[in-house]
C-alpha cells in the first residue's frame, strides 16, 4: 500500500481509503470484533492510531447500518405487495380466515393494531348487562 508523504505526516487517498473500508468490512462482520479488539487490531494492521481506528469503526458501522436500512425498506416493500396481492386473492376467492389472518398481519406490519378495550367504568368488577330482546 503506497502512501502519500504530507506535511502532517502519513495519508490515504480515496481509493486507498476504500480498499481499507473491504477489510474493515470483513474485520467488523467475519471475525466480528468487538469495537476495543477493532481498535488494537486496525491500529496494527492498517499501521493508524487507535483514534483513527475509531474513526474507520464508526464510519464503516454507518455505511453498513445505511445499507441495510436501504435493503431492509425494500424487503418490507415486496412483503407489502404480497400480502396485498394475496388479500385481493381472498377476497375473490371468498376465502374468510386466510382473509383475517392477513389483515391482522398488515394491521401488525403498519402498527394499527386493535388495542384492547378496558372497561373503566366498573373498575375491573364484574357487572351484568340486561337485555330485552322481545320488546
Amino acid at each position: 500500500m503506497e502512501e502519500e508523504k504530507g506535511a502532517g505526516g502519513r495519508k490515504t487517498n480515496e481509493a486507498q481509503y476504500e480498499e481499507r473500508m473491504v477489510e474493515v468490512y470483513e474485520m467488523i462482520l467475519y471475525d466480528t470484533l468487538s469495537f476495543s479488539e477493532f481498535r488494537k487490531e486496525a491500529s496494527r494492521r492498517f499501521n493508524i492510531s487507535t483514534r483513527q481506528a475509531e474513526t474507520i469503526y464508526k464510519d464503516a458501522k454507518d455505511r453498513l447500518k445505511e445499507r441495510f436500512s436501504q435493503e431492509r425498506e425494500s424487503v418490507l416493500n415486496d412483503q407489502l405487495s404480497r400480502l396485498h396481492d394475496l388479500l385481493k386473492r381472498c377476497r375473490e376467492n371468498n376465502n374468510r380466515k386466510v382473509e383475517l389472518e392477513t389483515l391482522a398481519v398488515l394491521n401488525k406490519l403498519y402498527n394499527i393494531e386493535t388495542p384492547v378495550k378496558l372497561d373503566v367504568t366498573s373498575g375491573g368488577l364484574p357487572f351484568a348487562i340486561n337485555i330485552v330482546l322481545d320488546k
